[in-house]
């Protein structure tokens, strides 16, 4: 039995790149984090747990492939 018409489910998760909205570093930043996530620089949170996606506290410049 064939099932090539089947396709292959692809992620919904994926790393981000995020820039801080304190000091503008720029972070790479998983889009599903189970912990809180600050800023290498300032210490600012950058991303917080929601159970599902993360709320991102910075400006996503895209993701990183």
């Amino acid at each position: 039995m064939k099932k090539d018409h089947i396709g292959i489910p692809k992620p919904s998760s994926k790393f981000q790149k995020v820039n801080c909205s304190e000091c503008g570093e720029l972070q790479v930043v998983y889009s599903h984090v189970s912990t809180a996530v600050a800023c290498n620089s300032c210490g600012n949170t950058i991303a917080e747990a929601t159970g599902s996606k993360a709320k991102i506290n910075g400006k996503i410049s895209g993701s990183a492939e």
